[in-house]
């Protein structure tokens, strides 16, 4: 049998907690001997007025009532369950059994009795339940025994030896007593301790992001809503992480799991005293600010994290780099919950990751209406009938060569019950920002499939597709799976993209892009010449088209600057073998303007507005009933008339 280590003994004694625990299970024992205690001995001090007189009265009544009094005293202010502490409770205990001894002591020194001997046996077994701890417990024992055996040693040896037996026998069974009581009070003391420990650590995981082992989402707005209970100010901030998911498609979740450890330890290694960092999930983390930081230092805080999560991660043989985006609220300033916080700083976040990505934004008190009206849609959009109420528009695609339609670029529409007509910039972007875009572009993507079922096979369909979208691998299989079952050519089928949809990450756009084009299907930039790198996707995404932003267009006719920029660009698709579309063409002079530079396709009022499938099918049918404008000679040609 392996014998306890002394040392470890004495530190298992004097742990704090342990001694605590301690001293709450004995209080509630003292404090009950206490209150019969004081009621006994008022009893006594009653018997000494009905039995004693003089000096004897005056010694006896004083001691008796001093030790009532002191009971509930000590009762009172020195065992109450709320303070106690084990050093408190081994003096209270200490005092009640030495003021239970002087009594016994003093009345037998003035009324010795050889019968009433016995007293100092029993105040032996009081003491080794109220004596706290063992040092206590064996002081008064011997003290009540050593009295007893002094007092005896007066009698005959007879008696002398009958009292040490019985002296004897008392320390056997109070020691036996007392050691039993504790025993079982530590087994109490130790299995409450594990409980304790086991809940702490259960508490703690519960608490806990199994993979950073940063707080997780519930811990986080825990003390969110305490700080709001208490009307502590603070920030809000929530971050997320640029380009995260196409590194865990390509290389993996144990990768990306890797990843975002190591995001977390350089966040960690910002050390910001006061500041709590968690993950509430994916690639998404959240910061609270205690204080009354100032914008311009929570900016500068942002920003600094943002360029310290955006450095390379050298994994294994690969180095990694992600990007971040991060928006904040302020409590109380800019709400009044933990719901509206996280709903403005969410809002922030998204206008930095659609327009101002990879910076820090501040939700803006001018913003809440707009807010409001996103989460609106929002509530909606998860609510609602989406596929009953979501509606394709198609606009037609002109040939001035061949004076002719050749193909629609599909509108997303949406009339809801509530709502009433959503613009599609709205919806759009409310989509993104809840993650339901997938959804939205799923049901769109199908109307479009059977609306073009319908159409001649020399008619194509224009669909676009968002940032999340081609971001997302298995969406965009879905769709190829969507065109498979549906039997048309995936060459009639045309997605269109923006520059802002592929900027974030451009080597994954990329690579889904050419998934698409591989099977068939048609890639046009959108928007072309509105953003910053235009040029530069030229030659890095896999094109068919280009269409020319609108704002070129509308000042062609008063502007020797635009017209020029246009007709390089058509002449730029022409040389590189690409399809451009000038958008928004409104008027005959635009057109007239626009002619010489022989442009590839229109599309605007000018040769048709955004119209339902019905009536795109008869400005097909009526297309169809006219001679072919290529097959006509050049005179014909000029004698058709153009579409409108």
């Amino acid at each position: 049998m392996k014998m306890a280590n002394p040392f470890d003994t004495y530190k298992t004694w004097i742990d704090p907690v342990r001694q605590q625990a301690l001293a709450k299970a004995y209080c509630p024992i003292v404090r009950v001997l206490l209150l019969p205690g004081a009621a006994y001995y008022l009893y006594v001090t009653w018997a000494h007025w009905r039995d004693e007189t003089g000096l004897s009265l005056l010694i006896l009544g004083s001691i008796t009532s001093v030790t009532a009094l002191s009971f509930l005293l000590i009762r009172q202010f020195m065992v109450s369950e709320e303070t106690v502490t084990l050093a408190r409770l081994e003096l209270a205990g200490f005092i009640a059994n030495l003021l239970i001894y002087f009594n016994v002591l003093i009345y037998t020194i003035m009324n010795f009795e050889q019968t009433k001997l016995i007293y100092f046996a029993l105040m032996a077994v009081i003491f080794s339940t109220t004596g706290v701890t063992l040092r206590s417990t064996l002081f008064t024992i011997f003290l009540s025994l050593a009295t007893l055996f002094w007092f005896a040693s007066d009698l005959s040896p007879e008696l002398f030896n009958q009292f040490v037996s019985i002296g004897v026998a008392t320390a056997v069974a109070s020691l036996c007593m007392a050691t039993l009581l504790r025993k079982a009070i530590f087994r109490q003391i130790d299995a409450r301790l594990l409980a304790d420990k086991l809940t702490a650590k259960a508490q703690l995981l519960a608490d806990t992001d199994m993979l950073t082992g940063v707080p997780n989402r519930r811990a986080i707005f825990q003390k969110i809503d305490y700080f709001v209970k208490e009307g502590r100010p603070f920030w809000m901030g929530i971050l997320d992480l640029d380009g995260f998911k196409a590194i865990n498609d390509v290389y993996g979740h144990t990768m990306g799991d890797r990843l975002l450890c190591a995001t977390v330890e350089r966040a960690k290694d910002m050390d910001l005293e006061g500041v709590t960092f968690g993950r509430i999930g994916g690639d998404e983390f959240i910061a609270i600010l205690p204080g009354s930081m100032t914008e311009a230092e929570v900016k500068s805080l942002g920003k600094a994290t943002i360029e310290l999560i955006s450095r390379p991660y050298p994994l294994d043989l690969l180095e990694l780099t992600i990007g971040g985006s991060a928006g904040f609220a302020h409590f109380p300033s800019m709400g009044s919950s933990s719901a509206q916080l996280y709903e403005k700083a969410d809002f922030a976040l998204y206008k930095a990751k659609a327009h101002q990505r990879g910076q820090c934004i501040l939700f803006d008190t001018a913003e809440d209406k707009e807010m409001k009206q996103a989460i609106e849609i929002e509530r909606e959009l998860r609510e609602c009938d989406l596929a009953s109420e979501l509606y394709l528009l198609f606009q037609p695609q002109y040939s001035p060569c061949h004076q002719r339609v050749v193909g629609f670029e599909a509108l997303a529409r949406w009339q809801n019950p509530k709502l009433g007509f959503v613009r599609p910039d709205q919806f759009i972007r409310a989509a993104e920002r809840s993650g339901h875009i997938r959804k939205v572009t799923g049901i769109l993507f199908n109307k479009g499939l059977d609306a073009l079922a319908k159409w001649p096979r020399d008619i194509s369909l224009s669909f676009n597709l968002s940032a999340q979208d081609i971001s997302d691998r298995s969406f965009i299989l879905s769709l190829l799976s969507a065109i498979m079952k549906s039997g048309i050519s995936p060459h009639r089928i045309e997605f269109e993209i923006t520059e802002t949809a592929v900027m974030s990450d451009l080597e994954n756009s990329r690579q889904l892009l050419e998934t698409l084009r591989s099977s068939g299907c048609k890639i046009a930039l959108d928007d072309f010449g509105s953003g910053y790198s235009s040029f530069e996707y030229l030659d890095q995404l896999p094109l068919d088209k280009v269409k020319i932003d609108r704002s070129f267009i509308r000042k062609v006719s008063h502007s020797n600057t635009s017209r020029e920029i246009v007709a390089g660009i058509i002449g730029l698709c022409r040389k590189l073998d690409l399809r451009c579309v000038l958008e928004g063409v409104e008027t005959e002079s635009e057109m007239a303007i626009l002619s010489p530079m022989e442009p590839d396709l229109i599309q605007g009022y000018l040769y048709g507005k955004p119209m339902k499938d019905s009536d795109a099918r008869d400005m097909i049918d009526r297309q169809q009933e006219q001679p072919n404008p290529s097959n006509a000679t050049p005179d014909q040609r000029e004698s058709l008339p153009a579409l409108s």
